[in-house]
């Protein structure tokens, strides 16, 4: 193991793009975001806790990118693009600030 170099840790802040913030809103307001806090605040039972990690789960590639949640749901995605004006594809790095920062 000492024959490793020192890990180097870099912290990049970027915003969530308008989609991701949209999506994240949506999942926000859903029956499925309560569901996983009432199991984190309640303690949830053995094998109820599967919400929580769906909804990290789905947290998580939606911050990497939202053509990873929205897989699928080529009409849905195309909607949301034309609400917020856009006009590139759903798969398009613009629409994932983070990728965008580790380019």
């Amino acid at each position: 193991m000492s024959d490793l170099p020192p890990k180097i840790i870099q912290d990049y802040h970027c915003e969530l793009s308008d989609i991701q913030k949209r999506l994240y809103d949506e999942y926000s307001r859903s029956s499925a975001a309560n569901e996983a806090g009432e199991e984190v605040q309640g303690g949830a039972e053995q094998g109820k806790n599967q919400h929580v990690f769906q909804s990290l789960q789905y947290l998580r590639k939606l911050c990497n990118h939202p053509a990873l949640v929205l897989q699928g749901e080529e009409g849905r995605a195309k909607k949301l693009l034309a609400e917020l004006g856009s006009k590139t594809d759903i798969r398009d790095i613009s629409h994932s600030p983070k990728l965008v920062a580790l380019q």
